[in-house]
């Protein structure tokens, strides 16, 4: 679709990129940039319309541009992302400030948004009045997992490109030759990433399968364990914050298995332990599994909306424990 609009000269000045962590929506927006900037897009381009044949970009990766580009370092290409939690009105301000000036390079300059969802109201109506005035050869890249938390407004201004997860298959097969995993430990791993090849490879490079295995038995543990220890936990995971993103995974992993494993046993993340899933699934009404898996999904926003993270980890573990 990015390489027709290249060849046809129909790039939309504003593009959405959703889809699930991991499957490439950032890659794809610098791979864009570069090739939009690379000294070899016009023989590309020549190349493509005399043969009529389906377009098939790609950016040299060795010019002046795309060294730049690749390496952050490219006056044309702003990069905005999170800080503290959400992006702020200043920031965006800031980028306007900068696309008013003339290029020094003379290239298409673009603004990439990472985590559009996390714009806050002000920062969004911001960019909105840039969208309906956009400047001169520039391209805006917003980056979400969906549209829900963004503006309506923004959304009808872009071009909206779903990324689809990748197939379990093909992470499997790259997990096993490009990591070296063995095929069993590779079609775990590919399994629970949920077409994240950003999650299969964190999965495949670290001793993850064990560290979910513990996870897990500590949640059938945990309804007979004393309230000391829910605390104590709870106080050793907000001191670990780096790995909350991968216990949050784990958890909603384990309360989506047993919730569909009665319906549907095949499509469940963590076949390897079936039998943990399905004894568990028995042994837990559907209401109160919904319950916990709102739980997870509760501390997981108030930690990203910046709540304090033992507060929020011990209401969690304690609603997991019923």
């Amino acid at each position: 679709m990015l390489c027709n609009a290249l060849v046809n000269q129909r790039l939309p000045h504003a593009l959405l990129f959703s889809g699930e962590h991991g499957v490439g929506k950032a890659t794809a927006a610098l791979e864009l940039a570069r090739i939009s900037n690379c000294s070899d897009l016009q023989n590309q381009l020549n190349a493509q319309r005399h043969e009529k044949a389906a377009p098939g970009l790609a950016s040299c990766g060795t010019c002046r541009n795309c060294r730049k580009i690749t390496g952050g370092t490219h006056p044309d290409l702003h990069l905005i992302k999170p800080s503290g939690g959400y992006i702020r009105i200043d920031r965006i301000r800031a980028i306007y400030g900068s696309l008013a000036l003339k290029s020094d390079e003379g290239s298409t300059r673009f603004v990439v948004v990472e985590d559009a969802h996390l714009m806050n109201k002000e920062a969004g109506n911001c960019l909105l009045k840039i969208l309906e005035e956009p400047p001169d050869s520039t391209i805006f890249v917003l980056i979400a997992p969906d549209t829900g938390n963004l503006l309506p407004t923004i959304v009808s201004r872009c071009r909206h490109i779903r990324f689809n997860p990748i197939p379990q298959k093909e992470l499997a097969d790259y997990l096993v030759s490009h990591q070296g995993l063995e095929p069993d430990h590779a079609m775990v791993a590919a399994s629970l990433a949920r077409g994240s090849l950003a999650r299969a490879l964190d999965m495949g490079q670290t001793d993850w399968i064990s560290y979910r295995n513990f996870i897990v038995d500590l949640l059938v543990e945990l309804p007979e364990l004393p309230a000391a220890f829910r605390h104590a936990f709870a106080e050793m995971l907000a001191a670990n914050r780096d790995k909350l993103e991968g216990i949050f995974e784990i958890l909603k992993n384990w309360y989506r298995d047993i919730a569909v494993v009665p319906r549907s046993p095949e499509s469940i993340y963590n076949h390897d332990i079936r039998g943990q899933v399905e004894t568990a699934s028995l042994r837990m009404p559907l209401e109160l599994i919904i319950e916990k898996s709102d739980a997870v999904v509760r501390a997981e926003s108030a930690l990203a909306a910046n709540a304090n993270p033992r507060l929020a980890l011990d209401a969690m573990l304690t609603k997991l424990a019923q």
